[in-house]
């Protein structure tokens, strides 16, 4: 019996859904604690430290994002994920031993004076957001690893449900710490940092059991690729996804120190990281459907991954919109940055440039998917490249003509987004796709 189309769509979202729960409640961290800050002393001040070290945090988190994907490809092979595990465990070390080095004063501090430029009172409060966050590299890179042995074996709901656990101890921690009157910038880090450890603890229990279990797939489109079995070839693997990413979140920091020198720089440090906070809960949700294209490359047309990637970016972009636009949005946004009607207007033009971001980031990520199947990372790497160097650039020249500091920001993210969508789909195998997909259907309708 065919698949109708409407079957298709069905069963991807049914695969998607409990995956994007992680991702979202990883998104909602931000403005959670956010909106806490928000309601504390010195709001503005609190919420540029927090962006300001999330910038630095994510930064050294950037080279073990795309651990998940790695995971994922390579841990049906006995050989390879204990090569990748080897691997994961050097990066878990090194980033924190860096992220240290950078927490010790007589570095941090001349760094926030004299390249971010911002005031001693901002530097003082990020500080102390920082020392709590010292181990958030190595807990997301142990987290994705071990979701990806979890992907692979069907485990989506155990993910969902470790997901939801974070959001809800970030959320205990938060009120707790709210209502015992706990400084603002340990309350911020501290929070996030047993929330994201909570979550890492129960995806490493649920992964236990599947130790010894391998159920191998293939992850290049020659049949005679090798799993990578050693450190070097683990690197020459996973290194174009590692500096795409940290391409990625190295050209974003760079904004951060653009925006400082913004003709609203404290402000527009205070509302490009609350806005982009609320975006990524939108644009975060999309980031599985790479996960999705991974694990069943073969089974659907690629026409089909792309409609149901612009279902799920279409259906995000609409709800940013709202909140964007709508009196619901705007209450719902008082009750985030407070009262304060500066961050207020100023985080509505931001959504309201950048509500289609979830739809390209969704675009970008099925793109991103069948280059990873492939194999092709080099070429992920340099779209990637092109994109950052472009957002830097078109932000530099907004702060030189002397525009709002968050809504250069906003535009600059949606050009360079366009631009690395267009380059990477030049480089997709798609008559290679289409003839797998074919190959598929015959096979099955043979079986039937």
């Amino acid at each position: 019996m065919k698949t109708t189309f409407i079957q298709k769509m069905i069963a991807l979202w049914k695969e998607f859904l409990p995956l994007s729960v992680s991702d979202v409640t990883m998104a909602l961290g931000d403005p959670l604690v956010n909106t806490t800050l928000a309601q504390m002393p010195h709001s503005q001040t609190n919420l540029a430290s927090l962006g300001i070290v999330k910038s630095f945090v994510v930064l050294f988190e950037s080279p073990i994002i795309m651990m998940l994907h790695a995971s994922n490809a390579l841990s049906g092979d006995k050989g390879a994920r204990e090569a990748l595990w080897r691997f994961v465990l050097i990066s878990c070390i090194s980033l924190t031993v860096l992220l240290s080095l950078l927490a010790i004063p007589f570095i941090f501090f001349p760094i926030m004076q004299y390249i971010i430029g911002v005031s001693n009172e901002i530097s003082k409060t990020a500080h102390k957001i920082l020392l709590c966050l010292l181990f958030w590299p190595a807990s997301i890179a142990l987290r994705r690893y071990f979701q990806g042995i979890l992907i692979i074996h069907g485990q989506l709901k155990t993910i969902a449900r470790a997901g939801l656990l974070r959001l809800l101890v970030l959320f205990f921690c938060l009120v707790v710490g709210y209502l015992l009157h706990v400084q603002s910038s340990y309350l911020a880090g501290c929070s996030l940092m047993l929330a994201v450890a909570s979550e890492t603890i129960v995806i490493f229990l649920a992964s236990i059991k599947y130790k010894n279990s391998f159920l191998e797939t293939k992850i290049n489109i020659n049949e005679k690729y090798s799993y990578p079995k050693t450190i070097k070839e683990i690197w020459n693997y996973y290194w174009p996804l590692a500096h795409s990413m940290v391409l990625v979140w190295g050209g974003r920091s760079l904004m951060i120190v653009c925006l400082a020198r913004a003709v609203d720089s404290s402000l527009a440090l205070a509302i490009w990281p609350a806005a982009w906070s609320l975006i990524l809960v939108f644009s975060n949700t999309t980031r599985m459907i790479q996960q999705v294209i991974i694990r069943n490359k073969d089974k659907y047309h690629p026409a089909d991954f792309i409609i149901f990637a612009l279902s799920v970016g279409t259906f995000l972009s609409a709800l940013l919109l709202f909140l964007s636009i709508s009196r619901f949005g705007k209450n719902l946004l008082i009750s985030f940055v407070g009262q304060n009607a500066f961050l207020l207007d100023g985080m509505q033009r931001v959504l309201m440039i950048c509500f289609c971001i979830p739809i390209l980031i969704a675009i970008q990520n099925v793109l991103q998917g069948f280059l990873i199947s492939s194999s092709k990372t080099n070429f992920i790497n340099r779209a990637t490249l092109f994109g950052t160097g472009i957002l830097l650039i078109s932000v530099y020249i907004g702060i030189l003509l002397q525009y709002l500091g968050a809504s250069v920001a906003g535009f600059s993210m949606v050009i360079a987004l366009m631009l690395e969508i267009l380059i990477l789909t030049t480089q997709i195998p798609w008559k290679f796709y289409i003839h797998k997909y074919a190959q598929q259907q015959t096979i099955q309708e043979k079986v039937l």
